[in-house]
Formats: C-alpha cells, sequence, structure tokens
C-alpha cells in the first residue's frame, strides 16, 4: 500500500512507513503519538488495589493489536477537526476497553489458547480470573463514558455494548446449527463486530460537532467496514496454515462456528459433502485430517473466493461514502485502512 500516513501533512513521498501485513499493531504515521496515548490512558485506568486486575489487563494491552476501532475514533475527529482536548483519546481508549473485555470473555467461551501468537488470558490465569476481569475493564469503559458528560457518546457506546454482547450471544446459540441462513449470519457479525466500528466513527463525529446527517453517514461507514472485516476474518480462518488475524487458523472449524464460506459451501454441496459438514460442524465429530478435507471443498468451491469478493464489496461501499467527507491527509489515511482490510489476505 502508498501513501499512507505522515506526520508532515505537506510532504508525501514513496519512503513512507505503511501498514505491513505482519504488522499486530496500527502504528500509522499520521497517528502513531495518539495511538501511544491512547495505550497510555488504558493502562492508567486498569489500576487496582487488586493486583490481578493490572497484572492481567497489562498483558492483553501489551499484546498488541491492530486497534483499528481507535484508529477510526481519532482519524474521524481529526477529519472533521476536532480541536477541543484529550476526548478523542479517552473515548478511542474506551472503545478499546470494551473490545478488550469482550476478547477475555470470547476467549472463555470459546476455549481459546493463544491469541495473536500468545496464550490467551484464560490460558495463564484461568478462565474465572478472565471473566471477572473482563467484567472489571468493561465497567471501567463505562466509567470513562460518564466521565466524558456527553449522552450522544453515552448512548452510542452503550447501545453498542448491548449489540456486541448480544451479537456473541446469539452467535453461540446458532453454534453447531447447519441451518441457519445468512440473514441470521449476518445479524451476528453486525452486532458482534461491525456495531462498535460504527460507533467508533461515530463518536469521533459526536466529538467534532457533527450534523446528525454525517453522523448516520459515519454509521453506516462502519456498519460496512466491520462486516467487511469479520467476512475476511472468516475466510482466512480457513485458507492458510497461519494468518495475522489474531486468532489460530481453524479455530472457527473446530468450534463449530457457521461462517459464511460454510453457508457457501452448503448450497452448493452434493450430498457426501452435506454428510461432511453435518458430521464435523453439527455433530462435531472431528477426525485428524477432517480440517483439510474442508479446506479442499471450500476451495472446489471457490467458497473463500467469493467469501473475500462480498468482503471487498462491504470495504468498497465504506470507501464510497468517505467521497463526500472533507478531503484531507485523514480521509487519505481512512481510505487507506479500509484497503488494510485486503492486505491481510496476500
Amino acid at each position: 500500500m502508498q501513501n499512507l500516513l505522515f506526520k508532515n501533512k505537506k510532504n508525501y513521498s514513496k519512503n513512507s512507513k505503511t501498514i505491513s501485513n505482519d504488522s499486530t499493531n496500527i502504528m500509522m504515521d499520521l497517528i502513531e503519538d495518539d495511538l501511544k496515548l491512547v495505550n497510555s490512558f488504558m493502562i492508567s485506568q486498569i489500576k487496582s488495589e487488586v493486583p490481578l486486575i493490572p497484572l492481567l489487563s497489562k498483558y492483553l494491552v501489551k499484546s498488541g493489536g491492530k486497534r483499528i476501532r481507535a484508529a477510526l475514533t481519532i482519524l474521524f475527529s481529526k477529519l472533521f477537526g476536532y480541536k477541543y482536548g484529550s476526548r478523542h483519546i479517552n473515548l478511542a481508549a474506551c472503545i478499546e476497553l470494551i473490545h478488550m473485555a469482550s476478547l477475555l470473555h470470547d476467549d472463555v467461551v470459546d476455549e481459546s489458547y493463544l491469541r495473536r501468537g500468545k496464550k490467551t488470558a484464560n490460558k495463564i490465569w484461568g478462565n474465572k480470573a478472565s471473566v471477572l476481569v473482563g467484567d472489571f475493564i468493561f465497567t471501567k469503559s463505562f466509567q470513562i463514558m460518564v466521565d466524558d458528560q456527553d449522552l450522544k457518546v453515552l448512548q452510542n457506546l452503550s447501545d453498542a455494548s448491548k449489540s456486541l454482547a448480544q451479537g456473541e450471544v446469539l452467535q453461540l446459540s446458532l453454534k453447531n446449527n447447519l441451518d441457519i441462513d445468512d440473514e441470521k449470519y449476518f445479524k451476528v457479525i453486525k452486532d458482534k463486530t461491525a456495531k462498535l466500528f460504527s460507533s467508533s466513527a461515530m463518536v469521533g463525529g459526536i466529538i467534532s460537532k457533527c450534523p446528525e446527517k454525517i453522523i448516520s453517514k459515519l454509521d453506516k461507514f462502519g456498519n460496512n467496514l466491520g462486516i467487511a472485516f469479520q467476512l475476511l476474518d472468516d475466510a482466512l480462518d480457513y485458507e492458510c496454515l497461519e494468518n495475522n488475524t489474531g486468532k489460530n487458523v481453524g479455530d472457527d472449524f473446530k468450534e463449530g462456528k457457521i461462517t459464511l464460506p460454510v453457508l457457501l459451501a452448503l448450497k452448493k454441496a452434493n450430498y457426501s459433502e452435506k454428510a461432511f459438514w453435518k458430521r464435523v460442524i453439527e455433530d462435531l465429530d472431528q477426525e485428524k485430517n477432517d480440517f483439510k478435507k474442508a479446506q479442499s471443498i471450500l476451495t472446489k468451491h471457490n467458497c473463500i473466493g467469493e467469501t473475500k469478493t462480498i468482503a471487498r464489496e462491504y470495504a468498497k461501499k465504506a470507501e464510497e461514502i468517505l467521497k463526500i467527507f472533507p478531503q484531507n491527509i485523514y480521509n487519505r489515511a481512512l481510505v487507506d485502512l479500509t484497503k488494510f482490510v485486503f492486505t491481510r489476505s496476500n
């Protein structure tokens, strides 16, 4: 990717730093200092007289992550001329804390033991500690919202938090169920992933005093980008031996999750393939080479390619929305951010 982000707004050159495919964090030149402040603020908010809380929480913060949601809040606030203090930093950190709490809970529910190549908190400290510290982090995010004293921000992020939890419960209820349709699948990813993307974008507009018409467009931008992000994540789970999406390849398969590649494969499956999917996903009766066989079936029917194509369509929709916003360096950074979704697959 070229023309990514620069501290010097007047100087674009071919030697600029880009988001590489193996990056574990979005440290874009343009907002690198802001993201460092986000991390510092997050750490300041997870202090506690109970030693396990900051110990476990700091482990998560320092484990990295792309900070895409924080980047959206910061970039959109600056795109629309926010110059009123540190609200963009504090609220970007708040959003990341919500995300972080959800990851703690997800890893317990999914019985995951690795994330971004490192042991998960539940693997190190156990499920009970992970759930309870996740609750602590979640409540700290709401304290930040209250301290911000903006009812629109509070409404927005509380709605996103509710949707996130609702999406995870819906996904759990649909696990190992081959009868779900595309509508239910997209409902899951809109709630559990896209809504927080939308809120991240909208908060940047809210604190910049944007009119409701613009806030609505930010909502649509985040929704499209979030769906694209999750679709690609679901595709990459089946694509290769290792990836940089922040999870282990094959996790969805092992857990019996119904994602778009599987839904597409079911529509094209012959009798033996349908029997295979029923055994490995619905009955969760998996043998040693079943994941490779699943990959082979998905490749045969081009399900990974189709999923990526649909993801690209959503990302393009997000990019189109950016054309109506002010055309400045922050807009160009956001365009590159939409493209970053697809650099993860190369």
